[in-house]
């Protein structure tokens, strides 16, 4: 899990949508399908960045960010890539113990 947070000065800058392009970018060339995001519902522009970098909204979590003392809905987001994944995509599991 990864947080960032842009500073008041540094927003507008496009500093976060060059870091989602890098993210996608490293994570295709790792062989990732699946990223995976979640963001405050108040949070309008990271949904913004997040729906223009091709993540998709899939879900909302009703009071689960806790944010200077109130409890606000996340809205989950998902982007699938189009270069890796698909069929025949490797699959991973766990040894047991």
């Amino acid at each position: 899990e990864v947080s960032v947070y842009v500073t008041e000065s540094a927003r507008r800058g496009g500093i976060a949508t060059s870091l989602v392009a890098q993210l996608i970018a490293v994570s295709e060339a790792e062989g990732y399908w699946t990223l995976q995001a979640q963001v405050l519902d108040a949070n309008e522009a990271s949904q913004r960045l997040l729906s223009d970098s091709g993540f998709r909204a899939i879900g909302r979590r009703e009071r689960l960010g806790h944010v200077n003392g109130a409890w606000h809905d996340v809205i989950l987001y998902e982007r699938r890539s189009a270069v890796t994944g698909g069929p025949g995509l490797p699959t991973h599991s766990c040894e047991g113990d």
